[in-house]
This record gives structure tokens, C-alpha cells and sequence, in this order.
């Protein structure tokens, strides 16, 4: 099914960029520079309870939302794992059939229960090696807020360089990512962040700032002289790669895999031993937001024993499994990824067996370019189109190009509203194609039971299956306020 999903193979995941780095830390990496992740998460408590959630006062608990909302009184979990649901007495009564205790939570005015979200096709290891270093795009340094920074502008990125120089120690490199060149200027030209011009910053250390997509860097000469310094300086690549930075101003997609270069040894070894707690941070967010399954993407088996060292700390309330992209992968219910863009022949070959994983997100952030670029007979995540061939629709982000938040995403696919926008445009002008949202139970299903069924997530919330559930500080199907804003618990 590649041939409806062009933009997988482009996955800033899977870039020169990374793929160099990864093989320089596979050259580094040793076991006993792997520290163990986590603070006891792992550990199960010394005694098992039966916990019965009760929401017989307003029936608040979303048990499946597969087809249509099934609502039910109370809903019990043992060890991780459902129990039962239906009727309050009728799950009090055969959980008393255990010999374990039963505990009673009772929900509180305006509290739901609803399945828990699944990100799939998630390059979790590649984007806490990421996150060592800070996000300079649209969702603040740590690439978790949940809306656009609006004011994101040159002036902000040359404010957060200085921020940063301020906090590293002498010689350490300014390395950053996640500019998106077209929106920091409305695709303008970079001049300012030109080699000359971060020269002239006079920051006194190597500066490297990879684009979002990790197609392009704006890099300074002592970035280059560390290159340079490096075993990859004595090639003859490298004098073509500094021809073309000269030309440019800037490192284009074909320099992109020497960047790596600009890692010493020291640093490289740092990354690994660091990796774990960075790892672990991210898990620990996307909780928050309600995550309680990663599909993780692996593109090589490095990346695979890095994910089978990481993942083996948390507890089965965060489960795992892989994908790998490298490897054809058509079967009997064919999958999409990352797909942004389809043209209407293309749909029209969809069928009930697809499933289709749409990086919606996109359209809060590159709705505007869309708008203004020319595009015949194809459409621009085409949720409800999809949803009219009868196929499965998944909505999963582009961590770490956008925040790990799976009710943000519903947000959009219902009301597609573009948040990145020049400020002189109306409230009306911000929404794109009304007649491809979806209705709220529809996004409900999308980021969990839809997502589960892309991911082929065996037993997803079965009698006697993990329990894949959150508790929510509003109900998703009626509440008035924007779903991202939700206070968010997992079971």
C-alpha cells in the first residue's frame, strides 16, 4: 500500500541525519553504559486489589466506544487487566468471587471513564535522543505545549539561542531542532540564520539548528571546524559538503548525514548513558495525556535492542509493541502511515480492509502553506472521506515534530482549525474543508479503538485483556471546552 503513502519513506525519523547518528552510537554502545531507567515503576504492590470504578450517579463510564457509546454503571480492573463492566451489583457480586480485596472508587461530580488512547507508528527512540537537546519549534522548548506559539518569529528564535548559549557550559554545542523554516519567516528567506550571520552572533561555541522535517541546518563555521576535526573531515565528501554550505548559506538534505560527525565521542557516550531518563520522561508525559499504549516504530535492530532495554522497566499499565519499517508490510488488512495527502483516485481504492493512519496534526500547523499552494484533485487529511469508504481511521501524531497528545488531535479532526496563521486573517479563514470533520464519538474512536485496531492490539479492552482505560475531568461527548484541555488519569 506504499504506493498511497509517499511521505513515509520521508519520516524525519528516518532521515540521513538520523540514521548517521544512530550508526555512530551503535559504534559506542556497550552494555554497561546502559543504566537502568526508572524509579520502581516496575514494581507491583505487595498486595492485589480488585478496583471497582462506580458511576452509577450519571452512568459515566465509556466502556467501548467502538461503534456507539455503550455506557455502563461500574467497570472493575484486577491486576491490571478488565474484569468486568455492566451494572454496579452485578460487577460488586462476581468480584467478591476473588479472594482478593475489592476497593470502590466512586467517580466524582462530572468524572468519566473512557478507553485510553494508542499512539501507533511512534519513533520513540529516535525522539529521546531528541530530546536531549531543546525544541525551537512551534510547541516550546520541550515540545509539549498543546497549542501553537503564535508569536513564533525570528526574533524568538535569536532570543531562545541566546537562552541557551546562557545555560550551557564553554564548548559544549548549541544543538537544537524543530525549526520549521517556512513559519518562523512565512517562507521568507533565512539570511539571518545564515553561517556568516550566527557568526557574527559571537556565541563562542558550535551552533546546529536542524529543521523540523531534519532536511535542513543552519550551522556556524566552528560547527564546521569540528566536522572538519572529525574522521569524516578527512573525506572527500567532506570538501563537497563545504562547497555546497558556502553556495547555500546553509546545510541542505544531501550534508545532512555529516552533521553527526559534530558529536565527539565524549557526547556520543553521553547520549547513551542518558537515554534512559530521557526515554522515561517522555513515557511518563504521554501518561499524562492519556497514552497508555506505544506502537513503536523500528527501522533497524539497534534500535530494537535500545527499545527492548528501555521499554522493560514500566508496569503493564504501559504496554508496548513494534512495527518495523523496514519490512514490506501487506497482508490481509493493509495499513497506511503518516499519510497527509490523498488524491481522490487514491481513495477511491480504499476498502473496508485498509486502515489509515492520518498525521492530522499537520493541519494545525502546515494548513496555511497548504491554502497557498497549488493542489489538483487531492485533498488534505480527509478524515471523513476516509471514514465513507468504510475504512479504519487512526489519528497519531509526528512526535517529535508535534506534541505527544492524542485529545489534541481529536480537537482537530473535529473542528480543523488551523492554529499557524499570519495574525491578519479571520477566525473563519482558520478553518479548512468543513466537510472532512468528523463528529466527536468518531475522533473518540480514532485515537483508541481505531488506533488499536491499526496497531493489531490483540484483546484491546477484552474480559480478561489489559485494561486500556483513562479517567477524563469532563465528559468528551458533551463537554463545551476544547478536549486538550482535560485533566487526564490513567487507569
Amino acid at each position: 500500500m506504499h504506493f498511497l503513502n509517499p511521505m513515509l519513506q520521508n519520516h524525519p525519523m528516518e532521515s540521513a541525519f538520523m540514521q548517521t547518528w544512530l550508526n555512530r552510537l551503535a559504534d559506542k554502545y556497550s552494555p554497561c553504559l546502559f543504566t537502568q531507567c526508572g524509579n520502581g515503576n516496575n514494581e507491583q504492590s505487595s498486595e492485589n486489589y480488585i478496583d471497582i470504578y462506580d458511576g452509577r450517579h450519571e452512568k459515566a463510564i465509556y466502556v467501548d466506544v467502538s461503534h456507539t457509546p455503550d455506557r455502563q454503571e461500574a467497570l472493575a480492573i484486577y491486576d491490571g487487566k478488565l474484569l468486568d463492566s455492566g451494572k454496579f451489583t452485578d460487577v460488586y457480586e462476581n468480584a467478591k468471587k476473588y479472594t482478593a480485596m475489592v476497593r470502590c472508587h466512586r467517580l466524582q461530580p462530572g468524572e468519566v471513564i473512557a478507553p485510553s488512547c494508542v499512539s501507533v507508528h511512534s519513533y520513540l527512540v529516535e525522539s529521546a535522543l531528541c530530546r536531549h537537546y531543546a525544541d525551537i519549534g512551534l510547541f516550546g522548548l520541550c515540545g509539549s505545549a498543546k497549542r501553537v506559539y503564535h508569536d513564533y518569529n525570528l526574533v524568538y528564535i535569536l532570543n531562545t539561542l541566546d537562552y541557551l548559549n546562557s545555560s550551557l557550559e564553554k564548548d559544549d554545542c548549541l544543538f537544537c531542532f524543530g525549526l520549521d523554516p517556512y513559519l518562523v519567516n512565512w517562507d521568507k528567506p533565512l539570511d539571518e540564520l545564515s553561517v556568516e550571520s550566527l557568526d557574527a552572533l559571537s556565541l563562542g561555541r558550535p551552533i546546529c539548528i536542524v529543521s523540523s522535517n531534519f532536511s535542513v541546518a543552519y550551522v556556524n563555521t566552528q560547527l564546521l571546524d569540528k566536522i572538519q576535526n572529525s574522521a569524516i573531515g578527512r573525506t572527500p565528501s567532506f570538501n563537497g559538503f563545504i562547497d555546497s554550505v558556502k553556495a547555500l548559506g546553509f546545510v541542505n538534505a544531501e550534508g545532512m548525514s555529516l552533521l553527526p560527525w559534530a558529536f565527539s565521542n565524549k557526547e556520543l557516550l553521553w547520549q547513551l548513558s542518558a537515554l534512559p531518563k530521557t526515554f522515561e520522561y517522555i513515557v511518563e508525559q504521554a501518561q499524562k495525556q492519556g497514552i497508555s499504549h506505544f506502537e513503536v516504530a523500528l527501522q533497524s535492530h539497534f534500535v530494537e535492542l535500545l527499545l527492548e532495554k528501555l521499554s522493560m522497566c514500566f508496569p503493564i499499565t504501559q504496554s508496548f509493541s513494534t512495527y518495523y519499517t523496514y519490512q514490506s508490510h501487506i497482508d490481509d488488512h493493509a495499513r497506511i502511515d503518516q499519510c497527509e495527502v490523498m488524491k481522490l483516485s487514491q481513495l477511491g481504492r480504499l476498502d473496508k480492509k485498509t486502515s489509515v493512519g492520518i498525521a492530522v496534526g499537520r493541519l494545525a500547523t502546515c494548513g496555511y502553506k497548504w491554502v497557498n499552494d497549488y493542489h489538483y484533485d487531492e485533498l488534505f487529511v480527509p478524515c471523513n472521506s476516509i471514514l465513507s469508504h468504510g475504512c479504519n481511521l487512526c489519528l497519531h501524531s509526528d512526535f517529535p515534530r508535534e506534541p505527544l497528545c492524542p485529545l489534541r488531535l481529536a480537537d482537530i479532526a473535529i473542528g480543523r482549525d488551523i492554529e499557524a496563521m499570519p495574525n491578519n486573517y479571520s477566525c473563519d479563514e482558520r478553518t479548512l474543508d468543513t466537510g472532512q470533520c468528523i463528529s466527536p464519538i468518531e475522533a473518540l474512536k480514532a485515537i483508541t479503538y481505531g488506533a488499536a485496531i491499526h496497531a493489531k492490539i490483540a484483546g484491546y479492552n477484552q474480559i480478561n485483556g489489559v485494561a486500556h482505560y483513562m479517567k477524563l475531568d469532563g465528559d468528551l461527548l458533551s463537554v463545551n471546552k476544547p478536549w486538550r484541555d482535560m485533566k487526564v488519569t490513567l487507569l
